[in-house]
């Protein structure tokens, strides 16, 4: 007896193969919508730290227009004036500040210092500035680095 091949096979997937194919993308699509949705919830943090360092940044300037703008005045304090003026917001804060042997710097009164610190404080780094009781005049040599 010859055996007839069957001329009716059929080319294409079975039920089972389908089956396995979309649990597989089902189960590979859960776990990249977790994923991307933990990443972009968390990308408010990085515009907020830019934000606020620009902000930092804005009060700083401010601050130092309105030291320049006191400088030029010719007060003869210009840091009591400066922190009388500080309306700058709870992110600043002002201190004396003297220098010691080693050159670190010490928080002093007012009439001991020999210089003002001021800081803001920003969500990704804090910004300092320390602004002398007078400006070089154009005999005073410059210290360059």
């Amino acid at each position: 007896m010859k055996h007839r091949r069957s001329t009716n096979s059929q080319n294409g997937f079975t039920l089972v193969e389908i089956i396995i194919t979309v649990v597989a993308a089902g189960i590979l699509g859960a776990i990249f919508i977790n994923l991307m949705g933990t990443v972009l919830s968390e990308s408010w943090k990085s515009v907020e730290m830019v934000r606020d360092e620009a902000d930092g940044v804005r009060i700083m300037e401010q601050i130092i227009s309105d030291y320049v703008a006191v400088i030029n005045g010719n007060d003869p304090t210009p840091w009591v004036t400066l922190v009388d003026l500080n309306d700058y917001g709870p992110s600043v804060t002002m201190e004396y500040i003297t220098f010691d042997t080693s050159g670190n710097a010490v928080v002093t009164t007012k009439a001991a210092s020999t210089a003002l610190m001021v800081t803001v404080q920003a969500t990704g780094k804090n910004l300092t500035n320390i602004l002398t009781k007078s400006r070089p005049s154009a005999n005073d040599a410059l210290i360059r680095y």
